[in-house]
Formats: C-alpha cells, sequence, structure tokens
C-alpha cells in the first residue's frame, strides 16, 4: 500500500459540484460541514463506492456475483485508494442477529472463504447461512465456522 494521499478529482456525486480534495493516509481525518454540503456524497458514494468497485474487480466473476454491486462514482479521477470496508450511517436496527459480518457486508464473503477452505469441506457458501439449518453445527446449535464434527 503506497502512502500517498487519495486524490479526488472534480467528483461531482449529489452535492458535490468538481471537488477536488487529497486526503491524508495513516492519520484520522474529519469531514465537516452543514447539512447537504456533500460529506457523506464525497466519504460513501464517491471514495467507499470506488474503493468497493475496484477490490470487487480483483474477485473472480463468481465471488463478484455475490458481493453487492456499487457504480461507479461521478468524478474525473480517484486515485491511491485503499481497500475498504464500509460501516454507514444507517442504524444497525432492532435486530439481535445482526453482527459486524452483516453490518459490514463482509459476511458474505467470509460465508464464501469458510465453504471453500474450511474443513470438512462443504462447497456451498449457502450452508453458513444463519437463515440455513443444513449449515448448524450439531455439537454447538448454530451456525459456526469452526464446527467439530461429531
Amino acid at each position: 500500500m503506497t502512502d500517498k494521499p487519495m486524490r479526488i478529482l472534480r467528483a461531482r456525486t449529489n452535492n458535490l459540484r468538481n471537488l477536488s480534495v487529497e486526503i491524508p493516509k495513516g492519520q484520522i481525518v474529519v469531514f465537516t460541514g452543514v447539512s447537504g454540503s456533500g460529506k457523506s456524497s464525497l466519504l460513501f458514494d464517491t471514495i467507499a463506492a470506488e474503493s468497493q468497485r475496484q477490490l470487487a474487480e480483483t474477485y473472480p466473476s463468481f465471488v463478484r456475483n455475490r458481493l453487492p454491486h456499487h457504480g461507479q462514482p461521478d468524478a474525473d479521477r480517484l486515485e491511491n485508494l485503499p481497500a475498504s470496508i464500509v460501516v454507514d450511517q444507517r442504524r444497525l436496527g432492532g435486530n439481535r442477529r445482526s453482527t459486524v459480518g452483516t453490518a459490514t457486508e463482509i459476511y458474505a464473503l467470509l460465508r464464501l472463504l469458510f465453504s471453500r477452505i474450511g474443513q470438512p469441506h462443504v462447497g456451498e457458501s449457502s450452508l453458513f447461512s444463519f437463515n440455513n439449518p443444513d449449515g448448524m453445527c450439531p455439537l454447538a446449535g448454530h451456525v459456526s465456522f469452526a464446527c467439530a464434527e461429531p
């Protein structure tokens, strides 16, 4: 990973009007402004969306089809973006089953990973879903990524 700052050139997403900015890496950066000034458009709809899109391009098509799809932001150029996991501003809600994995949307990738390399090999990521009783660990009584065979 490069230490060069992230560069966004002429972003036009939502309220952004040809905004160009450099954002340093390895530092805490805070974006402030009045409601409607474009903070979320810059962070979520431009930087995070492009970072997620670029990361998804590195996966085979089988994996890409199971990931959330992010459109290309309206900007002339985005440079030096790191891979990112996006935790947006929406509330998780009252669901007691929500986890960091489901909130960050990395849960689908973890299911796919464990279905491919887990032992015993199951080959189907759907078996690691909370909603599939066939993926339940017979010892623990719930879906488990590290379930020992009985």
